[in-house]
């Protein structure tokens, strides 16, 4: 059984989702694989300053902390977002691609310590020195890994890898598909509460 989940660093409802994700991956255990995805929600004519969002993201932040407990820090409310930094998906999705190459099973891991770097943190993903202190816990070799993230070939891997989501039909984050090796169940869309991911994989399961 695997569980592919699809998200984006830049998601603030995929940083709530992400601990829920992680904690089906506890309870499963061995019993599920998860494999994480990026949807690249901020690409082309999308992307966009961060003070764009100033405004939208202040506003909207509140009901990610009400229904999912996650936690936006003040280095990212008031200080990232008054920056013209770029909000743009490409890098932390090649940088999780890249990143699979290593540790395959610490993905999920990665992806949330994005999410917390930013959103928390207020880094900016287009930072080297934000993977630099991401990668120290991982024992991976740093420079290696930046010098394979400005490569062609993970950038196409990425590329393909959003065209397959979008193959897909989705087009909003998070999301999580179940695959029990028959068929692909979409099991979230949208930010879910993990009682409800449960009843619905305990029912794909029951028919199986």
């Amino acid at each position: 059984m695997k569980l592919i989940y699809i998200y984006d660093a830049l998601c603030g409802w995929c940083y709530g989702f992400t601990p829920v994700i992680q904690e089906l991956q506890q309870q499963f255990g061995q019993e599920m694989e998860v494999e994480v995805l990026s949807g690249g929600m901020f690409l082309s004519a999308n992307r966009r300053p961060a003070s764009a969002m100033h405004n939208y993201i202040n506003q909207a932040h509140k009901q990610i902390e009400t229904t999912t407990g996650a936690k936006f820090g003040q280095a990212f409310l008031e200080d990232y977002l008054r920056t013209d930094d770029i909000m743009d998906s490409e890098k932390p999705s090649i940088a999780l691609t890249v990143f699979k190459l290593y540790q395959p099973a610490n993905a999920l891991s990665f992806a949330h310590d994005m999410q917390v770097a930013l959103n928390y943190d207020g880094k900016s993903l287009n930072e080297d020195d934000t993977y630099r202190e991401l990668l120290s816990e991982y024992k991976i070799p740093v420079e290696e890994f930046l010098e394979k993230m400005k490569d062609d070939a993970y950038r196409y891997d990425t590329i393909q890898e959003f065209n397959q989501i979008e193959q897909w039909g989705i087009t909003g984050f998070p999301a999580a598909i179940l695959d029990d090796g028959k068929e692909y169940f979409l099991i979230a869309k949208g930010y879910t509460p993990i009682e409800h991911l449960l009843e619905v994989i305990a029912k794909i399961k029951g028919n199986a």
